[in-house]
């Protein structure tokens, strides 16, 4: 089967009416993309990025008419913008799909990439650039994490520079296992991967067994986590989810353990830090517009 494309260049308060237009014409999805300078912002990861010119493409089948559904974007958006002498133009572009993975389409433009202090990852389909350094060979899947996003850059470059040995780590969120894994790499005992995607728990798995650590990591869903402490907690979610999440997080922690969070807007850092409460200090790390707090409980006084 066949489709048809249709991509609109708005400025950002055009969002939301354009994707009400297309979803009225029976668009089978519509996605976003930055059509300007703002910060790159991963495939599927949920957040609020600062983009000021929006690429707005709605897909549909190809027996579809374009002309009416563009005419009509067109007379609602642009003459809304437009002063009393011209109308606006709105970039527009007509595309014919052939059918295909487009779950996958997307791992074309993944190459390796250095994280941290001797630490890169690499596709599985890749060759290392540097074979004798550390080396996550990785395939997400259909999870998220590849290490590119801003949030799991600094937690990679963190865990890069640990030296973790005896220690236990568990990462709640864990999409494709790829900090789990640098957690072992760095040299943790073990690491538990939990994460509510069944699919995002078959290539943690599946990764694990690719980088030989499958006899240290375990993966599953938070139903089949079992009672027990870590040294070190990874959340890499959301900064809602976090707080959402803040007592099961807790429970997990030891009591001199450290609790790395991200998927923070800067934003909401002050928010996550309150929900936790004064009983713990936070070290705070940030890259463009998202943060990653370094949590450890406070010494009590004696």
């Amino acid at each position: 089967m066949s489709w048809l494309q249709l991509t609109f260049v708005v400025d950002v308060e055009q969002v939301e009416p354009l994707t009400a237009i297309l979803e009225m014409f029976l668009a089978q999805a519509v996605t976003t993309e930055n059509a300007g300078d703002g910060e790159y912002c991963e495939v599927a990861f949920p957040g609020t990025p600062d983009w000021q010119k929006v690429s707005v493409t709605g897909l549909f089948e190809e027996s579809i008419e374009a002309d009416p559904i563009i005419e009509f974007v067109h007379a609602r958006l642009g003459n809304a913008l437009a002063d009393a002498d011209s109308s606006i133009e709105i970039p527009t572009r007509i595309e014919k799909l052939v059918d295909q993975n487009w779950e996958r389409i997307w791992l074309s433009s993944f190459k390796p990439l250095k994280v941290g202090s001797e630490l890169w990852v690499c596709p599985s389909w890749c060759e290392p650039v540097a074979p004798l350094e550390r080396n996550i060979i990785l395939d997400p899947g259909l999870a998220f994490g590849t290490g590119t996003h801003a949030t799991t850059a600094m937690c990679l470059q963190w865990l890069a520079d640990q030296n973790l040995a005896e220690k236990t780590v568990l990462d709640y969120g864990s999409g494709s296992g790829i900090l789990a894994i640098a957690a072992l790499f760095s040299g943790a005992t073990s690491a538990a991967a939990v994460d509510i995607d069944p699919q995002a728990v078959t290539a943690c798995r599946d990764n694990a067994t690719r980088n030989s650590v499958d006899h240290k990591l375990w993966a599953g869903q938070p139903n089949e986590l079992e009672a027990g402490r870590y040294d070190l907690v990874i959340a890499n979610i959301l900064a809602d989810v976090i707080i959402e999440l803040r007592d099961t997080l807790l429970i997990h922690l030891s009591p001199d353990g450290t609790l790395l969070l991200t998927g923070i807007l800067s934003s909401q850092a002050n928010r996550v830090i309150e929900a936790f409460g004064v009983q713990y200090n936070f070290l705070t790390r940030t890259r463009g517009q998202w943060c990653m707090l370094i949590c450890s409980r406070a010494q009590q006084a004696v």
